[in-house]
């Protein structure tokens, strides 16, 4: 039996899988306290995103320099102030800063 083709829009919607069940799993490690797998999960989804040109969707769930998935009270600190939200990621220190949408004004 020969291999099957898989085209191009196949592959993406595989990728997307594989991204979103990879997060479910750093979701999971990082609750139980395992935050090394849980920072390995991201960086694979990130990885598979990246070779697939798919966006991973969960771009506020972890942190863009070092990668570690966010649990709010244990490694991120997130502020809201003057219509704005800042995440200070407690592992490396990188700020994320982005607007709250007007339509919860």
């Amino acid at each position: 039996m020969g291999r099957r083709h898989v085209g191009k829009g196949d592959a993406k919607d595989i990728a997307r899988e594989r991204i979103d069940g990879l997060f479910v799993l750093a979701q999971q490690e990082a609750s139980d306290g395992n935050p090394a797998r849980a920072k390995r999960y991201v960086s694979l989804a990130l990885r598979i995103g990246e070779r697939y040109k798919v966006r991973t969707g969960h771009k506020r769930r972890y942190c863009p320099k070092c990668h570690s998935f966010f649990v709010p009270p244990r490694n991120v600190r997130v502020r809201t102030r003057e219509r704005r939200v800042t995440m200070t990621c407690l592992a490396c220190g990188h700020i994320i800063r982005y607007p709250m949408d007007r339509s919860g004004a």
